[in-house]
């Protein structure tokens, strides 16, 4: 065979390879379009093997045409749903493909043990510009690899990775993530969710430089599980994003039993899903572009502009750390750290997230907000603190002096269920025959529960600040911090003016000062009325300030939660709050603090996989649902059936999700014997 011949048919392949690959992808090309070029390239290839390479190569000169028209005619100013659809290709370059042409010498680490063999999750050593380097990412496989799940990891997977990190910081070498998830696997038995806080928390610790690239889909908390880093690159045809775009178009759709391609779009749009919205946001660092029609696994070339990237993010990370000027040729030589470089980079690290989703409302917070930066500054910082200090002193006196006051006025408001004049019926009454009650004496009485059987009616959060707080002594505080709509998702303008309106509240969160059986907490309380309770970027800002308030002035921090998860309006940014509150308890936990999370009717998703499940006590009331998704997601998802009491707390403490069920009449003796097992002597009090 003549080397003219070779070149055709390879060409030919490569064309093939494309027309396949067009095919994968739902963008919207004309499936006659995509017949006509197979057909010319049927004819090509026909022609060659009978030795026509010279016409051979005339008809690939007008394929070639063909596939530029295609480029241009679907290719430019990609929507976003389009851009979602080549993110899932098969086609696509994959973490194993990444590990080998990105880097060298890849040794794949197949699993530490049996209760961390997840192929969903693939790790191992190589080496990058003469540094070791720890490769880490989801894999989702290729044709016939069911067993990958999609890259959808359980928990022994993100396990896995964690054990992969700590390796690589025990011997100082950084961390590279790919990310590619549709999101982690729901099944409860393994519990998903405490897996993922405990990623976050574990992640934000962790010693060495950690770059992550987002190759394909940034599915949720599942991306976040190997992904709190410090230099994030994305491909321009990869996105992030808290929920799938249908799950997006159902909660914008006028009718939610048929989503329309508009729907779609729409939804596509609002939950700014792509890269180029994810850097504006603040949350990627640096974009990739990929090839025109999308990274493809043959694409040489493109490895290369991932492997500079990588580089960069890594000689990026050592510099930001570095307090003197270090030339780019030392840096390059050794990513490693020196240790007096750690605490640099886990405050680097802090800041990162701690300013995403952050919003200033007033032009003296934006006062505020430049005051505090300035001070980091490291000879303002020396000049100022005795001065600081000083006025502290004098406001702190001020403060604690209208506190007190505000002490002695401070009153819960009353349930409002307790108003309503009717029976209602305990839904265990068909087992245990229970009679029904009249709602004032249900909440009154027996707060919330039913005399007969012990069953738990959800309590709103008035009843819960009574319940658990001495009487009037809960003073809140940040009680300015409002929920906005910083995407402007369509229509969610009016669902929080009709929140606010409704609960009188300017978000789902309340924070404040109190004591339990006369023990001072930072206390922190969710209302399931506002949005579902769910974590949005006001929320997320809200819990970092009150556990900030609780390390600074060292008080326990005791936090109830109400939540339907992370917030689906406020997109990518509600994601980041799951790692910021994460960061906040992991910082105050290291600096010798005390938190006890106490799980409610509901605890899902988002606030689940953070803050929720990090409590050096984790509490739970009897027959609460807690669980990482829905049980139809989880039946849809499996293909089986579960049981009614599938994600209740007394099934979620079996399988050592919580640490303990506690009855509500108990709820505050036990929360006080608990408090009195670390007495840390504070800045007002000693207990």
């Amino acid at each position: 065979m003549d080397l003219d011949k070779k070149i055709i048919l390879r060409k030919i392949e490569e064309g093939k390879d494309i027309v396949s690959y067009l095919k994968d992808i739902d963008i919207g090309i004309p499936s006659a379009e995509i017949s006509r070029i197979s057909f010319k390239l049927q004819e090509a290839e026909n022609l060659a093997r009978n030795d026509n390479s010279t016409i051979a190569g005339n008809k690939l000169n007008s394929i070639d045409d063909l596939f530029a028209g295609v480029r241009k005619s679907y290719f430019l100013n990609l929507s976003p749903r389009k851009i979602d659809s080549i993110s899932r290709s098969d086609q696509r370059p994959k973490t194993l493909d990444y590990a080998r042409e990105v880097f060298e010498d890849f040794e794949e680490i197949k699993g530490f043990n049996a209760n961390s063999a997840d192929p969903a999750v693939v790790c191992g050593f190589a080496r990058l510009d003469s540094n070791n380097i720890m490769v880490i990412g989801h894999e989702k496989g290729g044709f016939n690899e069911d067993f990958r799940r999609g890259g959808s990891a359980l928990p022994q997977g993100n396990l896995k990775a964690i054990r992969a990190m700590k390796l690589a910081e025990k011997f100082g070498i950084p961390v590279v993530t790919f990310i590619d998830t549709p999101g982690s696997w729901p099944l409860e038995e393994y519990l998903p969710a405490q897996r993922i806080a405990k990623n976050l928390e574990v992640q934000y610790l962790l010693k060495v430089p950690h770059v992550s690239v987002v190759i394909g889909e940034g599915g949720s908390g599942g991306a976040l599980a190997i992904d709190v880093c410090d230099y994030r690159i994305m491909l321009d045809k990869a996105y992030y994003s808290v929920i799938s775009i249908s799950g997006g178009a159902a909660i914008i759709a006028r009718d939610k039993r048929h989503i329309s391609e508009a729907d779609l779009d729409r939804a596509a749009k609002n939950l700014r899903i792509t890269a180029d919205n994810a850097r504006k946001l603040g949350v990627v660092d640096r974009i990739v572009k990929e090839p025109a029609i999308g990274a493809r696994k043959n694409d040489k070339d493109f490895y290369l502009d991932v492997r500079e990237a990588v580089i960069e993010g890594l000689h990026t990370v050592k510099k930001n750390i570095s307090p003197f000027f270090i030339p780019d040729s030392k840096i390059r030589d050794s990513w490693k750290l020196k240790k007096y470089q750690v605490p640099a980079l886990l405050r680097k690290r802090y800041r990162k997230y701690k300013k995403i989703g952050v919003y200033h409302t007033s032009i003296s917070d934006k006062i505020r907000h430049f005051m505090g930066e300035l001070y980091r500054i490291k000879w303002v910082h020396t000049v100022f603190t005795p001065l600081r200090k000083s006025v502290e002193f004098v406001i702190n006196l001020k403060i604690r002096e209208k506190e007190e006051v505000s002490l002695l006025k401070a009153e819960v408001q009353p349930t409002v269920l307790s108003y309503e004049d009717r029976w209602v019926e305990c839904p265990n009454t068909g087992i245990h025959g229970c009679q029904d009650i009249w709602i004032p004496t249900l909440f009154e009485e027996y707060n919330g529960t039913c005399p007969h059987c012990g069953y738990h009616f959800r309590l709103i959060i008035d009843s819960y600040i009574e319940l658990l707080t001495d009487p009037g002594s809960f003073r809140e505080f940040n009680e300015g911090i409002e929920s906005v709509n910083p995407l402007g998702f369509d229509g969610y303008n009016e669902k929080l003016l009709k929140a606010k309106k409704t609960v009188k509240r300017k978000c789902a969160m309340i924070t404040g000062y109190a004591l339990i059986k006369g023990r001072p907490v930072v206390a922190v309380f969710t209302d399931v009325r506002f949005r579902a309770g769910t974590l949005g970027c006001a929320e997320g800002e809200k819990f970092l300030r009150a556990v900030k308030r609780a390390m600074r002035e060292k008080k326990p921090l005791v936090a109830v939660h109400q939540s339907g998860g992370a917030r689906i309006e406020e997109g990518i940014l509600a994601l980041m709050q799951m790692v910021k509150t994460s960061i906040a308890i992991a910082r105050y936990k290291q600096a010798g603090g005390y938190y006890i999370s106490i799980n409610t009717d509901p605890t899902m998703a988002g606030v689940l996989a953070s803050y929720a499940s990090l409590g050096d006590f984790t509490i739970a009331e009897p027959n609460a649902q807690i669980g990482f998704a829905g049980v139809h997601v989880i039946e849809q998802t499996i293909k089986q059936k579960k049981p009614r009491n599938y994600q209740h707390s007394e099934m979620v403490m079996g399988r050592g999700g919580v640490d303990m069920v506690v009855r509500r009449d108990e709820l505050k003796d036990v929360v006080a014997r608990l408090l009195n097992l670390k007495k840390i002597k504070g800045r007002d009090e000693s207990y």
